[in-house]
């Protein structure tokens, strides 16, 4: 069972994410997706001065390499290759069934028949979800999108090795790692002037990237990870199934994106599914041990 303070810190990353992906489109209007990658994570790079380098390099490359840097630059490349804010926060959550499968295969951790039901019925909502999404994304934009969850699902399992480490430490100085090779990467696929472009950045495009900068990663990922260390996989991954509701109706509050009554009523069957995976294998022990005859 996880301790109500926990419930607080799933609540906060459920808000940040979930608003981050309006965000995260209106900075792309203004900056390439592999530019963005490289400047987002650039912001949190001085910051690695205030904090003791929390891991090994073969962890902190790792999620560097799989979280900060292989997820984002699918994610933004996706987005800026035809997807609405609210879609793409739904199919980033194929994450959940990725790390749960992968968490089984590589360390073994139990799938309970209750988790599995609560976690189909959760992707049952998700897919109505993008059933009622209107087909407002391209192949190429999905495509990217999923390499970017398999890159987070990957990425967990890294996490999940590294019981008290400290989160917000690790994620800045994994921030170490995209910043130079999207700029290379850039610099041969997107713009021939990368000074040109971070200059034409308006103030409004700044707060954007500042946002999922400081938003995202340092407030996010930090807490994630610190969840994931602390909780298995399958009782905390289930909970980012939440994310794409919060990211379409800030998507319909602040992009003007449509939220038609069938995202609506997915939306409350992916929160239903949610609730079985990781409160109702506690209901069902309650019950049984209830039905139990006392000893003689």
């Amino acid at each position: 069972m996880i301790p109500p303070r926990d419930l607080v810190l799933v609540a906060v990353v459920i808000l940040a994410w979930g608003s981050n992906f309006s965000a995260m489109k209106l900075a792309l209007e203004q900056v390439p997706p592999i530019l963005f990658v490289g400047l987002r994570f650039a912001i949190l790079v001085p910051l690695i001065v205030f904090f003791r380098r929390p891991a090994g390099w073969p962890a902190i490359l790792a999620v560097g390499a799989l979280i900060n840097m292989g997820q984002f630059m699918f994610l933004f490349s996706g987005l800026a290759a035809g997807s609405s804010a609210g879609l793409a926060s739904l199919i980033i959550q194929s994450q959940v069934p990725m790390t749960i499968v992968l968490a089984w295969a590589v360390y073994g951790e139990r799938i309970t028949l209750i988790q599995g039901l609560g976690i189909g019925l959760a992707a049952l909502g998700l897919a109505g979800f993008g059933l009622a999404s209107g087909g407002n994304i391209t192949v190429q934009g999905l495509g990217l999108i999923l390499c970017g969850a398999l890159c987070w699902a990957v990425g967990n399992l890294v996490l999940r090795r590294l019981p008290g480490t400290d989160m917000l430490a690790l994620f800045l100085w994994a921030s170490l790692v995209p910043p130079l090779p999207m700029l290379g990467l850039s610099l041969l696929t997107e713009t021939g002037a990368p000074w040109a472009t971070i200059t034409a950045i308006s103030p409004a495009g700044w707060a954007a990237v500042i946002y999922v900068a400081v938003i995202s990663t340092l407030l996010g990922y930090s807490i994630w990870g610190t969840l994931l260390s602390r909780h298995p996989a399958a009782l905390i991954t289930p909970f980012a199934l939440m994310i794409p509701v919060v990211g379409v109706a800030t998507a319909a509050l602040v992009l003007g994106e449509r939220v038609a009554l069938a995202e609506t009523v997915a939306g409350l069957v992916v929160l239903a599914g949610l609730c079985l995976a990781v409160f109702g294998q506690r209901y069902a022990a309650r019950r049984a041990g209830r039905r139990r005859p006392p000893a003689p």
